[in-house]
């Protein structure tokens, strides 16, 4: 007779990843699709990638991307124009939680992965569509990308728009988060639903959150060149974090000046600060600013190409210890192994 110990078993299960029972298939390309189930096989979700035969698009476009984004995921190639094709991805539904495309409106209906199609199949599959401008509406189907959709959500930014696409990972993440909520709820009620996640959506919800900010010249937010040519980032917005950033200056005539103590009376100065700022920190190494800013406490941290790797090496710090048994992975990154999968 077989002796289960009953502390090992609760150990298994406090270490055993969040999405461990949930299988994803995925025929979305580029981006926002492969992040958002990315972003689930980090917590432990298996994930079926099906790529057409020449495969996804952003092999070529963006290797390095392409490589992070779908790490540790499974690899299938698949013809979805072909009858016999078509029939191995409905095999491999069935038997899945969670249906991924990202495709304009209508595509993956003529591919035979349609709503419709896939929810005969099982009744408590979670679909998830992705698109540019969503569903329905007179921009359904229209061809976007990221700097698109920046420019119709009003974003403002340089020639490329912000450069990191974030309305592209922010539409994944909230898929994500819709899909995990979904599945959930499937498990228990045994019934699916059909998740229209547009990017359109996302810019628009979050370029609103700051929406005054748009135009608004910060004072003491932003980069700043040091006199060792290279920058530190400084983000001070605080009021009593304010003071300290003029005591670590020396900028007695400005500690406690009654005009300046509010962060809304100091943006009404904000090119006079940001000068003085900007020449304060262009008279001391990065080195000596972030002594600084360690000393008073501020967020003035180092910017640039070369501190990417620090970053990098904190967040893998983090995933590897020293916490043991977590529940939730730190953030997916592309140093990390892939836990055996191909």
């Amino acid at each position: 007779m077989t002796t289960v110990d009953p502390v090992e078993g609760l150990l298994d299960m406090a270490t055993q990843m969040p999405l461990s029972e949930m299988t994803v298939v995925d025929i979305s390309q580029q981006l926002p699709g492969p992040y958002c189930t990315a972003l689930l096989a980090s917590l432990g979700a298996r994930v079926i990638k099906v790529e057409p035969p020449i495969g996804d698009p952003a092999r070529s476009i963006d290797p390095a991307m392409f490589a992070m984004v779908n790490d540790g995921k499974e690899f299938v190639r698949l013809d979805l124009k072909a009858a016999g094709d078509v029939e191995r991805l409905h095999r491999l539904v069935a038997e899945a939680d969670v249906f991924v495309e990202g495709f304009r409106p209508g595509v993956a209906a003529r591919l035979g992965a349609g709503v419709d199609t896939l929810a005969a199949l099982k009744a408590a599959l979670v679909y998830c569509s992705i698109s540019g401008t969503g569903q329905s509406g007179p921009l359904a189907g229209v061809p976007v990308h990221d700097l698109n959709l920046q420019g119709l959500a009003g974003i403002r930014g340089t020639e490329v728009g912000i450069g990191i696409p974030w309305v592209d990972l922010g539409t994944a993440s909230m898929a994500a988060l819709a899909i995990v909520a979904s599945w959930g709820k499937a498990l228990v009620t045994g019934r699916g639903c059909f998740i229209d996640a547009a990017m359109l959506d996302t810019s628009v919800l979050w370029g609103r959150v700051k929406e005054e900010a748009h135009d608004r010249e910060e004072p003491t937010y932003g980069r700043f060149a040091t006199s060792d040519g290279l920058e530190v980032t400084v983000a001070v917005l605080e009021d009593h974090i304010w003071r300290r950033l003029c005591l670590a200056f020396g900028w007695q005539d400005w500690v406690d000046h009654g005009d300046l103590a509010t962060y809304a009376e100091r943006v009404v100065r904000a090119s006079e600060i940001r000068s003085r700022l900007a020449e304060a920190c262009l008279c001391r190494s990065r080195d000596e600013l972030v002594d600084l800013a360690v000393e008073y406490d501020l967020p003035m941290t180092p910017s640039g190409a070369s501190i990417g790797s620090a970053a990098e090496k904190h967040l893998l710090l983090r995933a590897l210890g020293p916490v043991s048994g977590r529940s939730v992975p730190a953030p997916l990154m592309s140093s990390l192994p892939s836990e055996g999968r191909s």
